[in-house]
């Protein structure tokens, strides 16, 4: 799928300008964003559900732009999951098949074969409101598959689903995928879906492209203080710091709470510095001191909140590194943090760009200040 120079707009506000897109054929691509960042409005562009401006949108290299949305060869799965309560499920199902007049034995063919790959075979006889919320995703799901489509349009399917279902329906969704190899474009505002459904995430923030990539790539290299703060859970630590270059290397200024010592050259002046909670580590007391707010055990691991000043700051400790007298600190109390060895990353403070991502080394400590 192709999308050149698309633009759209509500009244006198842009939503999307000059907006180019490419998505590879067979493709599970995520866009990713908050609440008005355009990531509906692009899905319902596709799909032909809104008027556009401006642009070409091609699918299957045929021109899409002009055509009703029942032309286009695709299929949508909404949050909700619109089936009609008084037919079966196999009805809901065969409903569109129907409607095009096709041979009963042909249209019973693709829902029993839809319905198997689903497991709602058991199912077909049952109304929506005898099944749960995963099933009725399901049979959504499966109504949007017997079209046999060539794009699968997905808008924020599983946001109206318990966190346990949820779940098990993004190991369903992946395996959906790799059986009927079929490109889909899923919307959602949720991180941890995109990180566990996507070949590529596309990250939308007011109507234009933040950065684009794999899961990993999006994680491991964040682009800008934007991507560096909605992609991880819990997200990246952004502190305000100093470089000053020294003879072997630069020595950041920490909020004037401390010191860390780069071994490469980053710029000087002031800049935010990025760290995932996974390389705050627990120090002694030549450590930076933080003021402790709560923590949150996860079993395997413990999220801590304290406060570097005024800054909030989230560090992930294996539960085994967590020292007894921890257990025990209260709110406000002053431990004391260090940086483990990991990635740190630097951005700048007008822009919100990345000046450097730099590994930071094995032996060195943030340092409190005298």
């Amino acid at each position: 799928m192709i999308i050149e120079n698309l633009t759209v707009r509500y009244g006198e506000k842009y939503i999307l300008r000059n907006f180019d897109l490419k998505i590879d054929d067979g493709e599970f691509f995520v866009i990713l964003g908050s609440s008005g960042s355009g990531k509906t409005t692009l899905l319902r562009s596709i799909a032909g559900l809104i008027p556009i401006e401006d642009g070409h949108i091609y699918i299957d290299t045929n021109d899409v732009t002009d055509l009703y949305p029942s032309d286009r060869n695709i299929a949508m799965v909404f949050q909700n999951f619109a089936l009609y309560p008084h037919m079966s499920v196999y009805n809901n199902i065969s409903l569109n098949l129907k409607i095009i007049h096709m041979p009963k034995d042909e249209i019973r063919k693709k829902v029993n074969e839809v319905a198997n790959v689903l497991h709602i075979t058991q199912h077909l006889n049952k109304y929506p409101k005898q099944l749960s919320g995963g099933e009725q995703q399901r049979v959504g799901i499966a109504r949007a598959m017997v079209r046999n489509p060539s794009v699968f349009l997905m808008d924020e399917p599983l946001s109206n689903l318990d966190a346990k279902l949820r779940r098990e329906m993004l190991g369903e969704l992946r395996s959906f995928h790799e059986k009927v190899k079929k490109t889909i474009i899923y919307v959602c505002h949720d991180q941890d879906e995109a990180m566990a459904l996507a070949d590529r995430i596309l990250v939308l923030n007011q109507g234009k492209i933040v950065q684009m990539g794999t899961p990993d790539e999006l994680y491991d290299h964040p682009a800008d203080i934007f991507v560096a703060g909605f992609i991880g859970n819990p997200p990246m630590n952004v502190l305000e710091c100093e470089a000053e270059r020294d003879v072997s290397g630069t020595r950041i200024n920490v909020m004037n709470s401390g010191y860390l010592h780069i071994d490469d050259e980053i710029p000087e002046g002031e800049m935010y510095m990025g760290l995932r909670p996974e390389i705050i580590g627990l120090a002694d007391r030549d450590g930076i001191p933080a003021s402790f707010d709560y923590f949150i055990n996860s079993g395997l691991d413990v999220e801590i909140h304290a406060k570097v000043g005024d800054v909030s700051i989230r560090a992930v400790i294996p539960k085994e590194e967590i020292p007894a007298n921890l257990r025990e600190l209260h709110n406000g109390e002053i431990m004391h943090l260090k940086v483990k060895p990991g990635a740190v990353y630097f951005y700048n403070k007008s822009s919100g760009l990345i000046v450097k991502e730099v590994e930071y080394g094995v032996s060195r400590k943030i340092k409190k200040a005298d």
